[in-house]
């Protein structure tokens, strides 16, 4: 880092320290009242769209229970015959457009799905299209969307047994948490202590396609567990996307934005990440002592 990227950080941390990290207003709204869906008809095989609407309320309050909004989230639900996405282009009312790749009652497919776009959304994924500084770092967002898909089907695998979205579906559970265990047994999982050296070999790779989903989800299961640990940690990814990138757009200034854009109570979990992936950052290890 030059001399003069060093200024602009240390100007970063000063204002953060003086001004506190971003805040979101601590009076929410109804975890029931947080999400707004408009599913569109057609496409979604024999599934009926209430069905739908009622899967996608049950994954959202998994996250949104850890995440709590200050605002409605709106979100138009299109079947998709390619792949899922949120599109970033936004309604004038706000509203997300959330396409899903899904046809028919399997409920734990549609649930991570959703679980993965509805993590973009709290990330606030727009952010980086507008910064306007690539998409070099891309890669920890789809990561971070990964992680949060996890999340909802092992707590839908528990949730679902007496509290699913229809008193008659509870024997839908276990295919949450199926689904689940496919996804951890076919990946190969490096332990902690070998993170740093499996990201220091794919680095290159991700940094090139943020879309590598086996890739990712290495890094998504190590993020998984911390959050199963401790779910209010999912406080801290709601501040990936608002620090301020400088010119590098390095992701060593990625991380560093966020970590002091997110609150004191949330670094921790953000200092963990960095150590996972053994990223050498001054500016963090000085403020973590």
């Amino acid at each position: 880092m030059n001399h003069k990227n060093v200024l602009l950080s240390l100007a970063f941390i000063l204002c953060f320290t003086s001004m506190g990290a971003l805040a979101f207003p601590s009076e929410g709204i109804p975890i029931s009242e947080q999400l707004v869906f408009r599913i569109e008809a057609g496409g979604w095989g024999d599934a009926s769209p209430e069905d739908i609407r009622r899967v996608l309320e049950s994954t959202g309050r998994e996250l949104l229970k850890h995440i709590p909004q200050n605002k409605i989230i709106r979100i138009h639900v299109v079947a998709s015959d390619t792949v899922p996405q949120v599109d970033f282009k936004r309604a004038a009312n706000g509203e997300y457009t959330v396409r899903l790749a899904v046809k028919g009652r399997f409920w734990a497919q549609l649930a991570f799905q959703f679980g993965h776009e509805l993590g973009h959304i709290v990330s606030h994924y727009e952010r980086i299209n507008d910064n306007k500084i690539g998409n070099e770092n891309k890669w920890f967002e789809e990561t971070v969307a990964e992680a949060a898909s996890l999340f909802v089907l092992a707590r839908m695998a528990e949730t679902w047994k007496t509290d699913p979205p229809y008193m008659n579906w509870k024997s839908f559970a276990p295919a949450h948490k199926e689904y689940l265990d496919k996804l951890l047994k076919d990946t190969e999982i490096p332990t902690v202590e070998k993170m740093p050296q499996w990201f220091n070999d794919n680095r290159p790779a991700l940094k090139a396609d943020p879309h590598l989903r086996e890739r990712n989800r290495v890094v998504a299961i190590h993020i998984f567990r911390m959050l199963e640990r401790d779910p209010s940690q999912w406080e801290a990814f709601r501040y990936l996307n608002l620090g301020r990138p400088d010119a590098t757009n390095s992701f060593e200034s990625f991380l560093e934005n966020w970590y002091f854009s997110a609150p004191k109570k949330n670094k921790g979990v953000v200092k963990e990440v960095v150590d996972l992936l053994g990223i050498k950052s001054k500016l963090i290890s000085n403020h973590a002592k």
